[in-house]
């Protein structure tokens, strides 16, 4: 039964207009956003344009073509402490949005939309390859923004784009398709997410068939011993231990840990004091992170060989580095010190990088473990294809070098960790 309008409360006139007041600033303030957002992306794109100059002077032959546009995303992403494989992503998006969809950038600017309108105009309209058609397309779905949220203008544009295309949905699907993927993000937590683009049909299939292993496992448990307590799982829960058992051992017994299925390569860091049975510093998944002790007792015991690295108790330095099956040392030194790529804000992890003379071998740099780090693939090319400059300062410490001459240090991350909370017993 609804309040009768005597029993609600009721807001005096000073409070109705600090209300109003509020609500005009914040209006204001995301007007005052959306022009700096759509200011931002014309410089971006400027700079999108500056390196297609730059691209156009190169020899015809080069491989690298695509290095000024690599170069300058790395410059940005240098200075804003960001990935630079991200700041590529917004270089093209701006491009794009700035070159195929200036109605939409204007409005943007004006403060008439939001960023998240943004993305529902160019994501559904991004496959309209006419220009009229998509310039039409633009100014019907923009006049349908101003009075929609981003979430019902999703399925408006979609179906206005649909009006506008020229190719047939066959074509479009299997351009779609060959996009397909799988995604790993690291989370908080020891955590990741596994993130996959398929085709619709199959994704649905895939979840339902998942949905029918989940039940299926939470009554064959407990049809199987009745006084037994219920699984406290939930669905979603027991749908992710299915997917851990189907890739790694094939067997979807619903277990969901699958960590006898892999044959890791393990790299366990000891702390000096846990070693001495004087501290309890956590075991640290190289590249990643802490995990739990049994998590990393179990894949020490299903691995071949493993790494044990020694750190100082107060700087957490790495001291030494030996194996239970030794080879190659300075590699494995390398891979340890490391963790993953040295290019600023890059997190590939070192087993997928290469191992780079930073003085150039050819010219005379020693391979030493002073004169050697890991690159990505993307960064080492950057490096010897670009006016980016690196030395070494000691310690393993990078310093880079802009074509900007902007410096950026880069310290390996072991002298960041492993220090404990309480001052050492001795």
């Amino acid at each position: 039964m609804n309040p009768s309008p005597e029993a609600l409360p009721t807001s005096n006139e000073d409070e109705c207009a600090l209300v109003k007041g509020l609500v005009e600033s914040i209006v204001q303030t995301r007007t005052a956003i959306a022009a700096l957002q759509a200011f931002e992306t014309t410089m971006l794109a400027a700079a999108v344009s500056l390196a297609d100059e730059q691209a156009a002077r190169r020899p015809a032959e080069s491989a690298a073509s695509d290095m000024p546009l690599r170069s300058i995303a790395a410059e940005i992403a240098t200075a804003l402490r960001i990935s630079d494989r991200s700041v590529q992503r917004q270089l093209s998006d701006a491009h794009a949005l700035a070159g195929r969809f200036p109605a939409t950038l204007a409005a943007l600017g004006d403060g008439r939309i939001s960023r998240a309108h943004v993305a529902a105009i160019t994501e559904a309209g991004g496959s309209i390859e006419d220009d009229d058609a998509r310039a039409e397309y633009e100014a019907q779905v923009i006049g349908r923004a101003l009075s929609e949220t981003p979430g019902r203008l999703r399925p408006i544009a979609r179906m206005l784009a649909e009006r506008a295309r020229s190719r047939c949905v066959d074509e479009r699907h299997a351009e779609a398709r060959s996009r397909r993927r799988v995604v790993v993000t690291d989370l908080d937590d020891g955590m990741a997410e596994l993130f996959s683009v398929l085709p619709a049909a199959l994704a649905h299939g895939i979840h339902d068939r998942l949905t029918s292993m989940a039940l299926a496992i939470r009554q064959s448990t407990a049809e199987s011993d009745a006084a037994a307590p219920a699984d406290p799982r939930s669905i979603d829960e027991l749908r992710a231990d299915v997917v851990c058992d189907l890739a790694l051992s094939g067997t979807p017994a619903g277990h969901g840990e699958g960590l006898d299925a892999i044959a890791a390569t393990v790299q366990i860091t000891v702390p000096v004091l846990t070693l001495l049975g004087s501290g309890n510093a956590p075991a640290t998944l190289a590249g990643q992170g802490p995990i739990d002790l049994d998590t990393a007792k179990r894949l020490t015991a299903g691995a071949p060989g493993w790494d044990r690295v020694l750190t100082h108790p107060i700087t957490g330095a790495v001291l030494a580095v030996d194996r239970y099956r030794p080879t190659e040392e300075l590699r494995r030194f390398l891979r340890v010190r490391d963790e993953h790529c040295r290019f600023p804000g890059c997190r590939t992890a070192a087993r997928r990088s290469d191992i780079d003379h930073t003085h150039d071998a050819a010219l005379g740099g020693a391979t030493r473990e002073d004169n050697l780090a890991h690159l990505c693939r993307r960064h080492h090319v950057l490096k010897h294809a670009s006016t980016w400059t690196v030395k070494q300062v000691g310690g393993g410490v990078l310093e880079w070098t802009s074509p900007t001459h902007r410096r950026y240090v880069d310290s390996p991350a072991p002298t960041l960790r492993f220090v404990p909370g309480d001052p050492p017993p001795f």
